[in-house]
């Protein structure tokens, strides 16, 4: 869920920067319908990844109820799209995502929250099957880190700065970001920045293991579109099968998460990705995989 745009240390929101909804789709919030939305955008590219844009750079990418609806439905398309096998989720502007649009929060009763399921950010992304590659720069705090902690690899340009302010605005995280936070970067460290509020610069994310690769600014978005192309160019089912394999050992004893994994393993020797990959290599030639057809976990 999310501080905010309006994180206490920094301050003032720019003009117009945390535009509220309209009454037309406040009235679809309380409804618990899907609104659609123009700060985000989804591309896909012919290297086999898809580009997810959070575009609301005016408000340092405030998520917005109507940005985190229209992000959940690109995401459900996206995970049935054969010709999608890696999404790159970045932002324009200089921030990632500041927090959740604290003006519409006001307008927010715990009534309201509990009847919507309201998360203050797109808590689908941390279920989203296919590996997530974020770029970060600037900002990404509450709901901004909330969505980097959903992501499998991030890489975070040299200004990027990580927090969860909420409890500065009398709240708390509500997408995860108790829950993951401790599993990323250890119960002290996540405690710490979880009860002061502080924020955290690239170099100590990446020391923690929030951050995968720390990139410079300008390189930021020609990296990962290299490395999404990279991984794009692998077996999409395998990809799938690694994700769910490392994500379930955050939840499973050892014995079951080696069990599950071996079971995944065995399951990879009959698809036709493993064959082509493993004559390719023999025959020193670049495999040519399948596109991704939703893998089954076996």
């Amino acid at each position: 869920m999310a501080a905010s745009v309006i994180a206490q240390q920094t301050s003032q929101v720019l003009p117009g920067a945390a535009e509220s909804m309209t009454a037309r789709h406040f009235g679809r919030f309380l409804a618990g319908e899907p609104m659609s939305s123009d700060f985000i955008r989804c591309a896909s590219h012919p290297d086999g990844y898809a580009e997810l844009v959070i575009d609301r750079p005016a408000a340092r990418n405030a998520l917005c109820r109507s940005l985190t609806d229209a992000m959940a439905a690109h995401l459900d398309r996206l995970a049935t799209d054969a010709a999608v096998r890696v999404v790159l989720l970045r932002a324009e502007g200089e921030h990632f995502a500041a927090g959740a649009d604290l003006k519409e929060m006001l307008g927010i009763s715990a009534e309201q929250a509990r009847a919507t399921d309201f998360a203050g950010c797109c808590a689908p992304l941390g279920t989203f099957p296919k590996p997530v590659v974020a770029l970060v720069q600037g900002f990404a705090l509450g709901g901004g880190c909330e969505l980097v902690e959903m992501c499998d690899i991030v890489l975070a340009a040299e200004n990027a700065v990580f927090g969860h302010p909420e409890v500065r605005v009398g709240t708390m995280p509500g997408a995860g970001g108790t829950q993951r936070l401790p599993r990323l970067l250890g119960m002290a460290k996540a405690l710490d920045l979880l009860l002061t509020g502080r924020r955290m610069d690239a170099r100590e994310a990446e020391r923690s293991g929030l951050v995968s690769r720390i990139v410079p600014p300008d390189h930021l978005l020609e990296e990962g579109r290299r490395l999404a192309a990279d991984m794009a160019s692998l077996s999409g089912e395998v990809l799938v099968l690694i994700k769910q394999a490392a994500r379930a050992s955050a939840s499973l004893p050892m014995d079951e998460g080696l069990r599950r994994e071996r079971a995944a393993f065995h399951h990879t020797l009959s698809l036709p990705d493993h064959e082509e990959g493993m004559r390719a290599f023999l025959e020193k030639r670049p495999p040519r995989f399948n596109p991704l057809s939703t893998a089954k976990e076996p």
